[in-house]
């Protein structure tokens, strides 16, 4: 009876470790797939921008400012998509994607608010905007030297393995 319930112990665990790989496989697929969703929604805002400025319904520094919003809200969506399918596919996660979505977030920002500048009736508002502008800029030089360290281990790490083999 020992025997049989300790060949069973694994069997089970398997099972239920195939279940759960299949559950995060299915949850993953679904965020992948509205992701796109919403990137296609993103660049339809985008186009509706475009033809706002182009009938000048609103002002050509704020449809200007929209685009590039969206086309960088596009870029992030774009990034989680490719990072999902590299877990879709290679059943692996890397900080680096979550970097460049950061550093593309923070730019984002950095433009809303360097184009909300020409919108100040205050010195308070505009201590506020530059504090922020402040922080981003401090943002951005942190996760680039985060990138540019992982780029470096990774390499030394390749050249490692290439002088071991």
């Amino acid at each position: 009876m020992d025997a049989k319930s300790a060949d069973t112990r694994p069997r089970l665990s398997h099972r239920v470790g195939g279940l759960v790989d299949s559950f995060e496989t299915v949850i993953y697929a679904i965020a992948f797939l509205l992701l796109v969703a919403a990137a296609i929604l993103v660049v339809i805002g985008g186009a509706e921008a475009v033809v706002q400025a182009a009938e000048h319904k609103v002002n050509t520094l704020q449809g200007g400012v929209l685009v590039l919003d969206r086309v960088l809200m596009v870029l992030i969506v774009a990034e989680i998509a490719a990072t999902l399918r590299a877990v879709l596919l290679y059943h692996e996660i890397a900080a680096e994607p979550f970097l460049f979505i950061g550093l593309i977030a923070c730019v984002r920002r950095i433009l809303i608010v360097t184009a909300q500048t020409e919108q100040v009736h205050s010195d308070k508002q505009l201590d506020r905007l530059l504090l922020e502008l402040g922080a981003l800029g401090l943002l951005v030089i942190g996760i680039a030297a985060a990138i540019f360290m992982i780029r470096v281990s990774t390499k030394r790490a390749a050249h490692a393995d290439s002088d071991d083999g």
